[in-house]
């Protein structure tokens, strides 16, 4: 076993670009053949997990079948341990990370691999961080993780990705948010859908059925990369099928983050977001989102009674701050308007 201790060259060489998120960690590996290394298994102290760029001076490019399962299996050729500490010589309970024990995985871009059944039964994960480079991605990989609710996929909008590869294996309602250094060019809400096999008499053959515009949407790519115009024009057909809150988030997603976003689908989402303001904003005040609030008030989709209504809301829930500041986008908005019938004499 090689330890490695502080946050010299070592630390470094660990964490890469999260120097400020290091922890004391455990971790099992293996050296694939290639020089890369296989993450096996990591114990430690929080449920954010921050997997390394490198072990022991070796690239991180496989996260092993089972690596956060309930059950570990560790492969027959042998594999290495290094404890990995943020100060020297401490050295706390760590835990085995896995199952319900993790919340939170942030992969580095190092990662091209994931195994089969790489997150099975993570109930608890919610968020997942990754690079545009993992291209492989085993069977059943998130099979049960049933919390997962968004993907920070660190790349350009254009840029070609194994994002699909993972949305195949996730039937639930998933966000994608793709994120270009420090700043989000888009976010997309991948619908919930759902399979059932239905028998076919009398040849006893079954014939698939697919429910929910999800499925389709998860079609919307182009050689690894999405197809945005291909996303937008769903949102038609999703209207028919989909919940008020789901097609609330589509089209507030597009409009606040509007990558390749063509002026007719934009007026779409718009007139939807028109018809349902009052219920949508009103749930946007339970969230406690002020920033989309902001923008549908900056972008005069929010305002009169609807954004009345959400003052009120926001202050019978005790929420000061939005309350606030929608006090304060109301007399902005009544000052703007009011401006518009002043005549110079």
């Amino acid at each position: 076993m090689s330890k490695s201790c502080g946050t010299g060259d070592a630390g470094k060489e660990f964490w890469g670009n999260n120097m400020e998120q290091i922890q004391t960690y455990r971790i099992l590996w293996q050296e694939r053949k290639d020089g890369g290394a296989r993450l096996l298994r990591i114990y430690g102290t929080s449920p954010q997990v921050f997997i390394p760029a490198k072990i022991t001076g070796h690239p991180c490019v496989e996260i092993a079948p089972y690596c956060f399962a309930p059950k570990m299996q560790l492969p027959q050729g042998g594999y290495q341990e290094d404890i990995v500490s943020a100060e020297k010589g401490f050295e706390p309970y760590l835990q085995e990370l896995c199952k319900n024990a993790v919340e939170e995985v942030i992969l580095p871009d190092t990662v091209e691999e994931i195994g089969n059944c790489a997150f099975y039964d993570c109930r608890q994960l919610k968020q997942l961080h990754m690079g545009p480079a993992v291209h492989v991605v085993g069977s059943d990989a998130f099979m049960n993780t049933l919390s997962l609710q968004k993907i920070l996929l660190r790349c350009p909008a254009d840029e070609k990705s194994g994002i699909q590869k993972i949305l195949s294996q996730i039937s639930s309602s998933i966000e994608v948010c793709f994120q270009s250094g420090n700043r989000t060019e888009a976010v997309l809400l991948y619908p919930e859908y759902y399979e059932s096999y239905d028998e076919i008499a009398p040849a006893h053959l079954f014939g698939r059925s697919i429910t929910g515009e999800g499925f389709r949407a998860r079609q919307c790519f182009q050689e690894g990369r999405v197809d945005f115009s291909g996303y937008d024009a769903v949102f038609l057909q999703a209207c028919v099928e989909e919940s008020e809150n789901t097609l609330f988030k589509m089209a507030l997603n597009r409009l606040q983050y509007p990558y390749g976003l063509a002026d007719g689908q934009k007026e779409r989402y718009q007139d939807y977001l028109k018809a349902h303001i009052a219920r949508c904003a009103s749930a946007l005040v339970r969230q406690r989102d002020l920033e989309a609030l902001r923008f549908l008030c900056k972008e005069k989709l929010l305002y009169g009674a609807a954004l009345a209504a959400c003052i009120r809301d926001a202050a019978e829930m005790e929420w000061t701050e939005g309350a606030a500041d929608l006090l304060q986008l109301a007399s902005t908005g009544k000052e703007e308007k009011k401006s518009r019938y002043d005549f110079d004499l």
